[in-house]
């Protein structure tokens, strides 16, 4: 197998380090955004239906990541053990870790297909306005029609990922995003002779052009696959298996646990009144810009610590991790500062409501505050993945979530009647704990003992 790794064996400095993290993060970065792009062409696209039909697509999406997210988390084991097997000089093994992940993706979308076919039960139970319903009920379904392709695209992407190509997934969600418009342009409205789906097509859509995107990926994987050199020592099927899980699972939890508390802050910040929800909602926007590079950055840390470790390394991954840290921090608070001085500016470019427009402000003045602290804990959950130190890493990232998020939405929004922005205050609160705590567990040092054990026996995970 000819690996289409893009990194060097060694950093042999500081710069060389930063240099390799921003080589294997921007392309995830321009994927994650072309993520976003294909939901916000949805999104523009389904507008044109009415404020039902966009009220109803909004909540189906919510409830879609949820079905998604642990799944999405658990396939970050597939990264982490395609990265280590590549520093151990093993990258095709990485073939084997990609097929259990997609094992599980196959099954766990599957899964998902069935729950997602009638979501009315869930629906009435959040109090979901009755008008909105038959939109999220119809999108949700259509959008979860390929779902054992969804999840089996994203056990692939952490596959080529994992072994330093992070610029193939990235071009196949860039043209995934054209198929996605003309598909959600055509089903929506009945072009070309094909039937109204109206809010069914825009689901449809972004789920065959997911289902295209894994196939494409599928298909390099065969190829590698029939291509690979006989390997007595490859793990078995069951072994692959049992370490995609060690790292996964925890990690599927943590990704699950934490979409829960952002829902539960979601809900109780509908509470504190329509320019309140509307301002966060624009504000999170914005952010995004800054959040998704600090997430490639983070995801760059997990192969590049992994890789390193891999070939029993640790002062290598270390100095990985730090160079990732200086990466996601300098560009996060160069967005702070924009976010701090410029966030009257960018909130007229959504609305010119004034009033809308002050809270926006003030929300991005939060969001400034946050942004370093939100870089160094995105980064070191990252690094902490790739060195499979994964239990602890969870648990934090739960704890912290779950205490400050919903909590501060609660006291602060609501019951002191501070509103969306006393509501924010709790990602200060998140962030700021948890990049202290993880900067601790990291300078700690427990995850270099992973490095000594012996790589013939990769069955310690």
């Amino acid at each position: 197998m000819r690996l289409h790794s893009f990194l060097r064996p060694h950093a042999s400095s500081s710069a060389d380090a930063r240099r390799e993290v921003i080589t294997l993060a921007w392309p995830i970065a321009v994927a994650l955004l072309g993520d976003t792009a294909m939901g916000l062409v949805d999104t523009a696209l389904v507008g044109g239906l009415g404020a039902n039909a966009l009220g109803g697509v909004g909540v189906a999406t919510v409830l879609t990541w949820l079905n998604y997210a642990i799944v999405f988390g658990v396939m970050r084991g597939v990264k982490v053990c395609s990265a280590h097997a590549l520093g151990e000089s093993r990258g095709e093994h990485g073939l084997h870790y990609a097929r259990a992940g997609a094992a599980l993706a196959l099954l766990a979308g599957a899964a998902i297909f069935a729950l997602a076919r009638d979501v009315s039960w869930a629906l009435h139970a959040l109090h979901v306005d009755p008008a909105m319903i038959p939109y999220a009920r119809s999108f949700m379904a259509a959008r979860t029609t390929l779902a054992p392709l969804t999840c089996l695209l994203s056990a692939l992407v952490q596959w080529r990922q994992g072994v330093g190509d992070s610029r193939t997934p990235m071009r196949i969600t860039l043209s995934g995003n054209v198929i996605n418009a003309a598909l959600a342009w055509t089903l929506i409205h009945g072009h070309f002779g094909m039937p109204r789906l109206g809010v069914a097509g825009a689901g449809l859509a972004t789920a065959i052009a997911e289902g295209i995107n894994a196939l494409r990926l599928s298909s390099l994987w065969i190829d590698a696959w029939r291509r690979r050199a006989p390997d007595p020592d490859a793990p078995t099927a069951s072994a692959a298996l049992r370490r995609v899980c060690a790292v996964g699972v925890p990690t599927g939890l943590q990704f699950g646990l934490e979409t829960l508390a952002f829902t539960a802050f979601t809900a109780i910040l509908g509470t504190v009144g329509a320019t309140g929800v509307a301002a966060h909602q624009i504000a999170l926007a914005v952010i995004r810009t800054s959040f998704l590079p600090g997430v490639a950055v983070s995801e760059s840390a997990s192969v590049l610590v992994g890789r390193a470790l891999g070939r029993g390394e640790p002062d290598e991954a270390d100095r990985m991790a730090r160079a990732a840290l200086r990466v996601a921090i300098t560009f996060m608070a160069g967005c702070g500062l924009v976010f701090a001085f410029g966030g009257g500016v960018i909130a007229r470019v959504f609305t010119d409501d004034p009033a809308l427009i002050e809270t926006v402000r003030r929300l991005l003045v939060v969001a400034a505050v946050f942004q370093v602290l939100d870089g160094a804990s995105i980064v070191l959950r990252g690094a902490l993945r790739g060195a499979r130190d994964v239990r602890w890493a969870a648990f934090l990232g739960i704890a912290a979530i779950w205490t400050c998020v919903p909590g501060a939405a609660w006291l602060f929004g609501r019951e002191l009647g501070w509103g969306v922005v006393g509501a924010w205050l709790g990602f200060i609160g998140e962030t700021g704990v948890g990049a202290a705590l993880l900067w601790w567990r990291w300078t700690r040092g427990h995850w270099r003992a992973l490095a000594l054990a012996p790589r013939a026996d990769s069955t310690a995970w």
